[in-house]
């Protein structure tokens, strides 16, 4: 089975206008089984339906269930079909609230990331490295999106949708929470990994926020051009 978790968001910046909190997160996939989900469009629509796959240890499938939709996303930095329901962003208040939600609601399915290949049937060379080989086209009827064992799939913070809006929003102590199948429709080996949170500090005036961001761990993040 596969077995979704997520990683406390990084690259947390503050956007130039000044009033969006933006952020980068990756859900990786820590099972024995990669998740495969394949999209089938429906007739004269731009959506298609889901299904998740499943597989014995040899690697025959065993069967399939329906797990939710496809939708095409038309927007500049994406420009390919979604996964509905692979993950969800909040940002929570002090008393881990949800005060804030992305707009950032659906995921094309790749292996952008290695994060741990020791678990067990990890793939070291996994075939979708490429978003633009495994989420499809426009013209596309049907798509099949994997997440292989060991791989966890990332969207930085330049990609639509990726922030929170920081209007009204008073200072404060904040938590990223990245919730990885947040709706329970994909089926997995355990649920109880699925939520990662980072602390943030926001401060600042409108149109000028602030973030301080404190370190998790022995990690020390790289700086882009002085952030």
């Amino acid at each position: 089975m596969p077995d979704l978790r997520s990683l406390p968001a990084w690259a947390i910046r503050v956007s130039d206008g000044g009033n969006f909190l933006q952020f980068s997160a990756t859900v990786w996939n820590a099972g024995d089984s990669p998740l495969v989900v394949d999209g089938f469009r429906r007739e004269g629509e731009d959506t298609m339906d889901a299904y998740q796959y499943f597989f014995d240890a040899a690697g025959n499938q065993t069967g399939y269930q329906q797990v939710g939709e496809m939708h095409w996303d038309g927007r500049p930095t994406h420009q390919h079909w979604h996964f509905e329901d692979f993950a969800r962003y909040s940002l929570l208040d002090a008393s881990q609230v949800e005060a804030v939600r992305s707009r950032k609601e659906a995921f094309c399915l790749a292996n952008t990331d290695a994060v741990d290949l020791t678990v067990p049937n990890a793939a070291w060379n996994p075939d979708n490295t490429d978003l633009s080989t495994s989420c499809g086209d426009m013209g596309s009827l049907s798509i099949r999106e994997v997440l292989a064992s060991g791989w966890g799939d990332t969207y930085a913070q330049f990609r639509a949708g990726q922030s929170f809006d920081l209007h009204g929003l008073p200072n404060g102590t904040y938590y990223v929470a990245v919730i990885a199948n947040p709706e329970n429709r994909l089926v997995e080996s355990s649920t109880d990994n699925n939520v990662s949170l980072r602390q943030v500090i926001i401060g600042g005036t409108e149109n000028a926020r602030t973030v301080t961001v404190p370190r998790v761990g022995l990690v020390v993040e790289p700086i882009f051009f002085g952030r």
